[in-house]
């Protein structure tokens, strides 16, 4: 993470973005995907995301032996679905919770990959037991603080969501006091270096593996250049729009 905010990104501050016939890039920040994966690397973007949350997540808890069984993943966006896909194939029980109907096509990826998958609206997420594992991708302050209560002893707990000012939240003292006597850590991320993407490659290849088609059906929409606003006009089912540019040819 930059320590100025002086920082440059295409798109994002500072650079323009790609939407052009011809860009420059550094090729030390290029990453080479493999023909086989071309079909589905636009999503290496928000994979990058979920692979530094999970990678850093294992990563500080090498604190101590540390042997996780159950993850909770909060909400099924792309970002949401892409770390249930990574948890799942690093062996952990992944849980979803989002407000989606259990017939819901975010549903449905859940519980093909071996995930449960819980509507928020059906069942409160308290009512889920305890997790050693748990990404917090929703952008809710009450639900991020109730996922602190849900953390098993030596636990850990991912902040991945944007969250909004001024809101209530529980009794913070409260919940000091469970991370200190449990032992437990909370931590944020955002953004992603090149050895996530490069990370993401190779998870891709266990996805496609492990569960084929998997990963091509998270876009629910796919449109040209000239039809740009259908992509910025999801509904409450879209999980990933991509516009095309490939329509020109």
């Amino acid at each position: 993470m930059c320590l100025t905010g002086q920082y440059k990104e295409h798109g994002i501050k500072g650079l323009h973005g790609f939407c052009s016939e011809y860009s420059v890039s550094d090729i030390n920040f290029l990453v080479p995907v493999p023909t086989e994966l071309s079909d589905v690397a636009v999503l290496l973007e928000p994979t990058s995301v979920a692979e530094k949350g999970v990678f850093q997540s294992f990563m500080i808890q090498e604190r101590m032996i540390w042997k996780p069984q159950r993850a909770l993943v909060l909400g099924t966006g792309p970002v949401g679905l892409l770390t249930v896909l990574l948890l799942r194939i690093r062996g952990l029980d992944v849980t979803a919770v989002a407000t989606r109907p259990k017939d819901s096509l975010k549903a449905r990826i859940v519980e093909k990959i071996g995930g449960t998958y819980v509507n928020a609206n059906d069942q409160s997420i308290t009512s889920l037991g305890k997790f050693d594992l748990i990404l917090e991708e929703t952008g809710v302050a009450m639900l991020a603080a109730e996922a602190q209560g849900l953390l098993n002893n030596n636990g850990v707990l991912c902040l991945l969501g944007i969250y909004q000012p001024k809101l209530a939240t529980q009794d913070i003292g409260h919940s000091y006091d469970d991370i200190v006597l449990g032992n437990k850590i909370t931590f944020g991320s955002v953004n992603a270096n090149k050895r996530y993407f490069v990370s993401g490659i190779q998870d891709f290849k266990t996805i496609q593996q492990r569960f084929p088609g998997v990963l091509k059906s998270l876009f629910t929409k796919m449109v040209g250049p000239s039809d740009f606003s259908k992509a910025y006009s999801p509904t409450k089912d879209d999980i990933k729009s991509v516009i095309n540019f490939q329509t020109l040819n």
